[in-house]
């Protein structure tokens, strides 16, 4: 049974009966609604009510540590925004579902009704929504795209700033647009030669695989391939966790799923992990075969290059790569999305954690401008992440 954690009723501008603001607990109490809004307002992998079931599921959260809001204009769901409670060094913060396992998150949120009420009355709404979430510090909402925070009116009714990461994308017509405005004559041949050095290995093939027994397999393959470049890298493996890789193979089978896999002599060589979304993909995961003898033929730009012809050509209008710049996004992306990070303090303890937060953003922007500073930064994280697994051996 559903417990509701809060309601309330206000009038927000004239023309409108009535806005109501209910929070709660269990996922199937706001089912309906949330797949009402996501029929027609989905945008992000993160605003699918699927994946955040998956979530639920695989890691077993318990009712008490969620909080969905639902807002309501005129009897009709307008937005709703998925929260999850957690303790972080002893503080309780509301925060997005999966953390740092998607590049990008908002409220999914009714664009027309939502803008028929004000600026000012969006504002009160989302301020008198997070003083009804109950036993939390803090709310902290990171990685919103600015033009969604700024549509959702959260830029203006809470405490925000600008995120050094961006996240980045390709955004075309039809493959022949991308491939004629992302490859000149150099990197066709580059392109070329290192496909001839990887055909000279054996016999290679290229798949767009969608949920089943294959497709699971091959993310355990692709786990193990990451695990083992964490290890070379000396960075903490982020899916470790058995209920991390369930997690991922749940959002496959029921979120939209789609993985693009090169294989060599039957043999998974690379592979990229995707979420569909708002008419585009989101490439939230890559992986290639560790083995240095097969780099010279570049797995993983040979599995991109098959991976972006046949995005485009199965009819998406754009492929997502996700926050933080890296080789392939400089190659491939022609867009680029300011993100922003918003709190909420609810208590004195939290009022010190969101100006601590702010700090450590501002802190991180200013090492990731200077190439130099981020530089040394990666060398300490290696250096680092050495001592803590030879520490636990």
């Amino acid at each position: 049974m559903s417990a509701s954690l809060a309601t309330s009723e206000m009038v927000p501008s004239p023309g409108l009966a009535g806005v109501s603001i209910r929070i709660e607990q269990e996922i199937d109490a706001v089912a309906a609604h949330w797949l009402s809004l996501e029929q027609s307002h989905c945008i992000l992998p993160s605003q699918k009510f699927a994946l955040v079931m998956a979530w639920i599921k695989a890691n077993t959260v318990p009712a008490q540590n969620c909080a969905f809001v639902l807002i309501s204009l005129d009897g009709k769901p307008a937005a709703l925004l998925p929260l999850m409670r957690k303790r972080v060094y002893g503080l309780r913060v509301a925060t997005w579902f999966t953390g740092e396992h998607l590049g990008a998150y908002a409220p999914l949120f009714d664009r027309k009704l939502w803008a028929s009420v004000s600026s000012a009355g969006r504002m009160a709404l989302w301020q008198r929504t997070f003083f009804l979430v109950a036993d939390c510090d803090l709310v902290h909402l990171p990685d919103m795209p600015l033009a969604l925070a700024q549509d959702s009116g959260l830029s203006a009714a809470l405490n925000s700033r600008p995120l050094a990461d961006s996240v980045h994308v390709s955004r075309y017509s039809d493959w022949a647009s991308c491939d004629a405005d992302r490859r000149d004559k150099h990197r066709r041949k580059v392109d070329r030669q290192q496909g001839n050095k990887l055909a000279g290995r054996g016999a290679v093939s290229f798949d767009v695989l969608r949920a089943g027994p294959q497709a699971d397999a091959v993310i355990d393959t692709m786990f193990a391939h990451r695990a083992e470049r964490f290890k070379v890298q000396g960075i903490r493996d982020p899916f470790r966790d058995s209920a991390i890789k369930d997690f991922y193979k749940l959002a496959m089978a029921s979120a939209g799923g789609v993985l693009h896999v090169l294989r060599l002599d039957d043999a998974v060589i690379a592979v990229r992990y995707n979420i569909e979304a708002g008419g585009g993909l989101y490439s939230l995961i890559t992986s290639m075969h560790p083995c240095p003898d097969m780099q010279s033929g570049s797995p993983g730009k040979q599995n991109l290059l098959r991976a972006m012809q046949a995005s485009f050509d199965d009819g998406h209008q754009f492929v997502d790569m996700g926050k933080g710049m890296s080789e392939e996004k400089r190659l491939w992306c022609n867009e680029k999305q300011a993100l922003m990070a918003f709190t909420q303090a609810l208590t004195p303890t939290g009022q010190l954690a969101s100006a601590g937060m702010a700090a450590g953003d501002r802190a991180k922007g200013a090492i990731k401008s200077r190439p130099a500073l981020f530089d040394m930064y990666r060398t300490l994280r290696s250096r680092v992440g050495g001592w803590t697994r030879n520490a636990k051996t």
